[in-house]
């Protein structure tokens, strides 16, 4: 029996996924989990980046209001409703990233599942 050696970690054997597929199509079984994990960490991206354009606005908003208030306690409020509304939008997002994770953990459950009853 000849030993396969791989040129790198990230290098899989194919023949190890023939065996996962139901029609003999080494590439559908090969590609469900990369693709699923591609998927998600666009979706953070995605949310990601939203949630930054969300903040930034917010950030020039805060600049105007600041240099718009008369008193200084009207500048106080202002700052502390800039971080009140921080704190209200980080632990959303946090939430949504919760949210993406637990999908990304369903569909590689589902992935799993699907495989193991063709295998």
């Amino acid at each position: 029996m000849q030993k396969q050696v791989l040129k790198s970690a990230f290098e899989l054997p194919m023949a190890s996924f023939l065996a996962l597929s139901d029609d003999n199509n080494p590439t559908g079984s090969a590609l469900k989990i990369p693709t699923t994990i591609a998927k998600a960490l666009l979706r953070y991206q995605v949310e990601g980046l939203s949630f930054l354009q969300h903040r930034f606005q917010r950030d020039i908003k805060l600049m105007d209001d600041v240099i718009a208030a008369e008193k200084t306690n009207d500048t106080l409020d202002v700052i502390g409703d800039y971080w009140r509304d921080a704190v209200s939008d980080y632990a959303k997002e946090i939430s949504k990233t919760l949210a993406i994770n637990a999908r990304f953990a369903s569909d590689t459950a589902g992935i799993v599942r699907e495989e193991a009853k063709n295998a």
